[in-house]
């Protein structure tokens, strides 16, 4: 199943959130697309019942790269290829609750509404700026671990405010889980590149 999903929306780890939006483990999925995946994306929406609500604005991302936590945002109509995030949920109102709250930088609720634990919400919204857009800890967990972020393996899409944050880890176990029961491969080849 990640295969089929990744082949649409772009990456393994979309794919799983994804995945996890589908089995009803998380209520609200937050991706970033390119206008030439629009049409592939939209359509995968509109065959699932799922609400994708696009950014009222573009990211460029800094740096030039392709995988950067750092990026800033433009007007829809600058010329500049940029990305659009799309809020994606089976609840319209959430799907549309998560773009307002981006666009109003409301970090804590947009964290809250999109599953991430309180204590994490926190750890971003004390430490995260403009100079410091890297969060990610050196993890020895590989329930935690975002270091393969750029390997397009990983199981969180949050910052977690430790390596051994208890309701991190519970939720990477639950998402794993879901995981291996839809593609056993993609479960155990996560577990070999996140214990390295």
């Amino acid at each position: 199943m990640i295969p089929r999903l990744a082949a649409i929306l772009g990456s393994k780890t979309k794919a799983q959130e994804m995945l996890l939006l589908l089995q009803g483990v998380k209520g609200v999925v937050r991706q970033g697309f390119y206008n030439t995946e629009l049409p592939r994306v939209d359509r995968f929406c509109r065959e699932n019942g799922i609400h994708g609500v696009r950014s009222t604005f573009k990211v460029l991302l800094s740096e030039g790269e392709l995988y950067s936590n750092k990026g800033f945002r433009v007007p829809l109509e600058d010329p500049r290829q940029g990305m659009y995030f799309i809020y994606f949920s089976n609840d319209e109102q959430k799907a549309y609750l998560a773009s307002y709250y981006e666009l109003m930088s409301n970090h804590r609720e947009l964290g809250l509404l999109l599953g991430y634990p309180p204590c994490c919400v926190d750890f971003f919204c004390r430490n995260f700026s403009e100079r410091n857009t890297n969060l990610g800890l050196l993890s020895t967990n590989p329930l935690t671990n975002l270091s393969k972020r750029d390997q397009d393996c990983v199981l969180l899409s949050h910052f977690p405010c430790s390596s051994e944050c208890p309701e991190s880890m519970r939720l990477a176990r639950t998402y794993l889980d879901v995981i291996q029961k839809a593609d056993r491969g993609r479960a155990e080849e996560m577990i070999k590149i996140l214990q390295c």
